[in-house]
Formats: C-alpha cells, sequence, structure tokens
C-alpha cells in the first residue's frame, strides 16, 4: 500500500470533507498546499458523504497516494465498497491505526481505547469529532486527528494536518484555514 523507498515521507491530513452538505468541494486552498509541499500520501479519515469527494482527490493526486477509510456518514454505495472501516500500518517502524470515530467529542480518545486495542499501536488517527487533536496522550501514544475543513455547523475551527514521518522523527501539525 504504501512505499518507504525514501528516508521521510510527508503526508496530508484531511478528514471529515462532508461534501456536499458542509460544502461544495474540498477547499482548493488545502489541494494547493498539499501540492505545494508536495504530500507523498494523503489519508483521508472518513465522512466524504459522497463518491466525488474521493475522485477529487483521487483525480489531484492519483489513486495510489489516497488511502482513506469510511466514516459514519459515508452512506455512499461506492464508498462502502472502496473503503475499510480501519487502516494498520507500519511506517519506518512505527506503528499507525486509522479509523473514523464514533460518539461525542468530549471523550473520544476513551472511547476510541475502549472499541479498539490500541495498545500495539504508537499513532492513532482518526476524525469523526471536527475538532483538531495534536496530543500524545498518558499512555505515551501520538492521538492526530486533522479536524474539519468545511463543517461551520459543529465546529468553529476549521483544519487540516500534515504527518512527517521517519524511522526518528514523527512531527505532527494542524494547519488552520
Amino acid at each position: 500500500m504504501i512505499k518507504t523507498n525514501k528516508d521521510e515521507l510527508l503526508i496530508g491530513l484531511i478528514s471529515d470533507t462532508h461534501i456536499p452538505s458542509r460544502g461544495p468541494q474540498i477547499p482548493q486552498v488545502i489541494i494547493d498546499d498539499f501540492k505545494e509541499n508536495q504530500i507523498d500520501y494523503l489519508f483521508h479519515l472518513g465522512d466524504y458523504e459522497k463518491f466525488k469527494a474521493y475522485q477529487s482527490l483521487i483525480d489531484n493526486f492519483g489513486k495510489d497516494k489516497v488511502i482513506g477509510i469510511i466514516g459514519n456518514m459515508d452512506f455512499d454505495r461506492t464508498l462502502k465498497k472502496l473503503l475499510p472501516e480501519t487502516i494498520e500500518l507500519e511506517l519506518f517502524g512505527h506503528k499507525i491505526f486509522m479509523t473514523h470515530g464514533t460518539g461525542g467529542p468530549n471523550i473520544i480518545i476513551k472511547r476510541l481505547n475502549k472499541t479498539h486495542n490500541l495498545e500495539p499501536y504508537d499513532i492513532i488517527i482518526f476524525g469523526h469529532v471536527h475538532r483538531p487533536y495534536n496530543e500524545f496522550w498518558r499512555d505515551g501514544k501520538l492521538y492526530l486527528n486533522p479536524g474539519t475543513p468545511t463543517d461551520k455547523k459543529f465546529t468553529d475551527i476549521n483544519s487540516y494536518g500534515y504527518l512527517r514521518i521517519s524511522k526518528d522523527k514523527v512531527e505532527p501539525k494542524i494547519v488552520y484555514l
């Protein structure tokens, strides 16, 4: 799935785009920023809503670069056939777990740990709560959520993110719109 034939990867992070209910398209400023920074991969953490949001990412970055999971609002049949609920991978020795998430935002990290066995993982990347997270929690794991770039109903903060990763480095970054 992901090639680590480089010493370092730069991954663009986006979630909860909710196209078309929260916006007509993924904001062009994000697409341009990802292109300008020459991301190696793009991770989408679910809630595209319609296949056209996923397809627009494929059109911009290529099928091999877009890694996505399904969200709770992804009722589109094509998305359901194409995308898994979770992804587990290892990059440069760092074990990563990707999921959309469930429930309200207040205890999301506790809920993620209750819903999934996260013990083997170093980095947990999730979406769902429309709020960015970039924190090492008391269990020593990085919990990373890029937030939402389009929603104005459930949050007043719009964002996306990056993850720069190598054998010796894990650098998450949230970018606010």
